[in-house]
């Protein structure tokens, strides 16, 4: 193999986030920091993981998207946590070739505004991510999309049922979904009120 191919090879894994014996660094950037909640607030300390992972947020307060760390330090750094007027409250997340693991969305607890997540070709977006977004977020989010993540399994989907509230529901290029029929008509008949393209 010559240089060049083995550059674009490693590359592309860097790229997708598969660099073997690297998980460790996916699993740190995702890492749920109770002290830095604590500091900042939930809403903060969840919008610093998504961007960090390579996705971005909008604040329901701030007419802005944050897609770059540094900008988003720099302009959340100015709001004091304990004043009410300077708390902000995300409302939507999307993460398009983001390293968000399943792990990473304990930060969806205490998100108390949240209403539209987007999850596009997460390669490391897993199971665990749908059952806690459901724990914490299931009863507030209004859209969902889950779209090319591979590690995305019928049994994660399972978790889909507890949301009651979605009003859309975006499923598309599961490949690790088996019986996709089965599935598609449990959360038809779960979430009545949900347009589901599945």
């Amino acid at each position: 193999m010559s240089i060049r191919k083995m550059q674009e090879k490693f590359m592309l894994a860097l790229g997708q986030h598969n660099i073997p014996g690297l998980r460790w660094v996916l699993e740190g950037f995702n890492f749920y920091d109770i002290q830095r909640v604590k500091e900042v607030g939930a809403d903060r300390a969840a919008a610093e993981w998504v961007v960090r992972c390579g996705g971005q947020i909008k604040f329901k307060q701030i007419e802005e998207n944050f897609a770059d760390y540094n900008v988003l330090i720099k302009r959340t750094a100015q709001l004091d946590p304990r004043i009410s007027a300077d708390n902000v409250t995300i409302e939507t997340i999307y993460a398009e070739n983001a390293s968000i693991t399943g792990f990473g969305c304990q930060h969806f607890k205490n998100l108390a505004e949240i209403k539209n997540v987007h999850f596009i070709r997460c390669k490391n977006f897993h199971d665990f991510g749908i059952e806690y977004i459901g724990k914490y977020a299931g009863d507030k989010l209004k859209v969902l999309e889950i779209n090319e993540c591979p590690r995305i399994t019928e049994f994660g989907l399972e978790h889909l049922l507890k949301f009651e509230k979605l009003d859309r529901l975006i499923l598309k290029n599961l490949k690790s979904v088996h019986g996709k029929e089965k599935i598609a008509q449990k959360l038809k008949d779960a979430l009545k009120n949900t347009e589901i393209i599945f």
